[in-house]
């Protein structure tokens, strides 16, 4: 009979000592997120509440930018452009590459934040019947709502996507074509935000994307995953002027080997025009 209260006292020792360590814990976790909010208030309104991190890491981030802008404005001449020309301008912590190797994967910025995004939307433009981004991007977020585009006819894997078989251009150009605000209004998107936008449409990015700009702001792709052809160097850095004027930084660049050095995938994030706004001053070195 002793022995058995002993054990009921220890047991009862026991659970009271866990029970205030799991409190402890509790209110110890509880506090970080408020610490992280007030500490990252600055990076949340630049990016649009995308991403939370220090106000001391983002400003290093606003340096990276503006060196590696000035860099980019160069404009060298090169017998490859891309080599000499327009490098990433901003780093994604936790950048993944979707899709499979090779051609059709792309690299996206810090999925994992998307998690909090209910109504996450993800459009892919160009698939030709490869659904491997796709498949990944469901594996990877399985609530987002993905919609595919092509100007032939393919099937979706089964609860994968959506696909719709339109062309995309500037509505004239290629003929049949439609416009970003055409689709979006076709598909009752209009007052949806657009998180990702995959797009290979064989050179016609020249075309497409300038409309695509003249669109409200709110209805902006915040990625744009786009693959890049050659075409003449003026016309070339105008694309990429046209991003920048909109508030678009480079995170990503690689070539597309698959199909020649001439090609490559880039990957955009839009940010906040206070980013921009607020770019610190570097001393130069005399």
């Amino acid at each position: 009979m002793q022995r058995l209260s002993v054990s009921v006292l220890i047991s009862f020792l026991v659970l009271i000592i866990v029970s205030i360590t799991f409190v402890w814990n509790e209110q110890s976790c509880s506090q970080i997120p408020l610490i992280l909010t007030n500490d990252c208030h600055l990076s949340l309104i630049e990016s649009d509440h995308f991403i939370c991190e220090s106000n001391n890491i983002w400003n290093e981030r606003k340096i990276v930018y503006q060196t590696q802008d000035k860099e980019n404005m160069m404009k060298r001449q090169s017998n490859i452009f891309f080599l000499s020309n327009w490098e990433p301008n901003f780093h994604c912590s936790h950048a993944r590459r979707i899709g499979q190797m090779g051609d059709g994967g792309k690299w996206v910025c810090d999925p994992y934040r998307l998690k909090s995004r209910l109504d996450c939307l993800v459009y892919s433009v160009g698939s030709n019947g490869d659904f491997s981004f796709e498949i990944y991007m469901k594996k990877t977020m399985l609530h987002c709502e993905i919609h595919t585009f092509d100007l032939n006819l393919y099937v979706c894997p089964k609860d994968i996507c959506i696909f719709h078989q339109i062309t995309f251009g500037n509505g004239i150009n290629p003929k049949g074509s439609k416009n970003w605000t055409t689709i979006l209004q076709e598909l009752n998107h209009i007052q949806r935000k657009i998180d990702i936008l995959k797009i290979d449409i064989e050179g016609g990015e020249y075309i497409f994307f300038p409309p695509l700009m003249q669109s409200l702001t709110s209805s902006l792709p915040h990625q744009i995953l786009v693959e890049i052809h050659p075409n003449d160097p003026d016309t070339i850095h105008a694309f990429f002027e046209l991003f920048r004027k909109h508030h678009y930084v480079i995170f990503n660049k690689e070539p597309n080997l698959l199909i020649g050095h001439q090609f490559f995938e880039y990957a955009f994030l839009k940010l906040n025009p206070s980013f921009f706004n607020s770019l610190p001053i570097i001393s130069r070195k005399k």
